[in-house]
């Protein structure tokens, strides 16, 4: 499945043309069902053609779903249901003349050309788009039906500062602690700054687990992984809602837990043992750690570019007050929504 096999898919106009190509098709032998290639035969399971019985509407099916639908009174539907992929945006693109379609961080942006100018929709997942004609005739251009006004997040610098200002003291710490720890090296041509750990070390700190061999351990610091990011929201059962309210419960711990550990009012009799066990779950929480023998914990090393430490800080603490620190605001007409936020501002269900 590629570029190569979706040109072999015809561009269709309306619904005329395409209830002809169905009925000018034969249906493949040997199948139970009434399966009718779209392009080649070849590619019969990767592109089809049905007529739906109930609705008359002709359906082209990418894989097992109906991505486009060709309706009677001269209307499309698009509905990719759970699968954003580039596959599915090739195929919108290649059957309907006109309609630009693309991923933006997994999600299906389509764009369209009106007589007001470029206007740009995001459809998401099982959600239906409708498509009408702008002029008369089949050759008028497809258009949404209903234009939805588009909205995207931005940060709120003066929040965003805010929220930079209430751990100042653990930032002064952990730029303090880069440059006593920090070497150079090279990599690629080209020379970076990194911050070293033993195994040992970060074993001194949070621990090993011992779930293999006897000797093989790991540095326990799984429950803090949890801050990468907010938890996704999964609808579809009882036993998925469960593990939503688990998985929330998780992570608003140990983000509390993070934030009580990094902020500026602290009994100076805990501060230092804070921001050092702080400093080691921002170099660890996102690295490459391996189960190891424990013999070798003092000479295994774990790196990391110094300038992540704070990246990552700043990560976890923008998802956890991202009520403060991100506003939605509405897009002009022909901009594309980027999401690049939208993994902070998740919310629970």
């Amino acid at each position: 499945m590629g570029y190569q096999t979706v040109m072999a898919v015809p561009r269709i106009a309306d619904y005329t043309e395409a209830y002809r190509k169905w009925n000018s098709t034969k249906p493949m032998r040997g199948r139970s069902d009434d399966k009718r290639p779209l392009g080649e035969r070849r590619y019969v399971d990767t592109y089809s053609i049905r007529k739906n019985i109930w609705t008359e509407a002709i359906e082209l099916v990418l894989y097992q779903t109906p991505v486009i639908k060709f309706t009677a009174d001269d209307e499309v539907v698009l509905n990719y249901g759970r699968w954003p992929s580039a596959s599915t945006c090739q195929f919108i693109s290649r059957v309907l003349a006109g309609v630009g379609a693309s991923r933006v961080r997994g999600e299906v942006v389509l764009g369209f050309t009106t007589a007001d100018g470029r206007v740009i929709q995001k459809l998401g997942e099982n959600e239906e788009l409708v498509l009408v004609r702008s002029g008369e005739g089949r050759y008028g251009r497809w258009q949404p039906k209903e234009i939805k006004t588009l909205f995207d997040y931005r940060i709120n610098r003066r929040e965003a500062n805010n929220v930079r200002k209430d751990v100042k003291q653990f930032r002064d710490y952990l730029q303090g602690m880069v440059k006593l720890m920090e070497d150079e090296t090279m990599m690629y041509g080209q020379t970076y700054k990194r911050v070293t750990r033993t195994y040992a070390e970060l074993g001194e700190v949070f621990g090993y687990r011992r779930e293999l061999k006897e000797s093989m351990v790991r540095v326990d610091i799984n429950e803090w992984t949890r801050l990468a990011e907010k938890p996704q929201n999964y609808n579809t059962h009882l036993a998925d809602n469960e593990a939503n309210k688990t998985n929330w419960a998780l992570y608003n711990m140990m983000s509390d837990k993070f934030y009580e550990l990094v902020k500026n009012d602290q009994d100076e009799n805990t501060r230092h043992q804070n921001y050092w066990i702080a400093f080691n779950i921002l170099f660890a929480y996102q690295n490459y750690v391996y189960w190891i023998d424990e013999n070798t914990a003092h000479e295994k090393k774990l790196h990391l570019a110094s300038e992540y430490l704070e990246k990552y800080l700043e990560e976890i603490l923008f998802a956890r007050f991202s009520d403060r620190v991100f506003k939605l605001v509405e897009l002009e007409k022909g901009k594309v929504p980027t999401g690049r936020y939208d993994k902070y501002v998740r919310s629970e269900a």
